[in-house]
């Protein structure tokens, strides 16, 4: 027989003060089909011979590797977030 005064494990997830609500997870994924979209796009450019992005091949090249630097740094960033304590 259950005591009436114990707590009630009911609560929804909505309703919990360490779970966002509004976390929308189809965001995260237009989010990275954006940033995939968008390195593709300096990636195809390098490989012209007249880019459309960049004053010339050189120019394309040096977005590329940056844009894939800048990647790989928030990368190695995310992975410091979740070793932190």
């Amino acid at each position: 027989m259950a005591s009436t005064t114990a707590p009630q494990a009911t609560q929804n997830i909505s309703e919990r003060k360490d779970v966002p609500a509004d976390f929308d997870r189809k965001e995260l994924s237009r989010l990275f089909s954006r940033l995939r979209h968008e390195v593709g796009v300096l990636v195809d450019d390098a490989n012209r011979k007249s880019p459309f992005y960049a004053r010339g091949k050189d120019e394309a090249i040096a977005k590329r590797n940056a844009a894939v630097r800048t990647l790989s740094e928030f990368a190695d960033r995310i992975d410091m977030l979740k070793r932190q304590d």
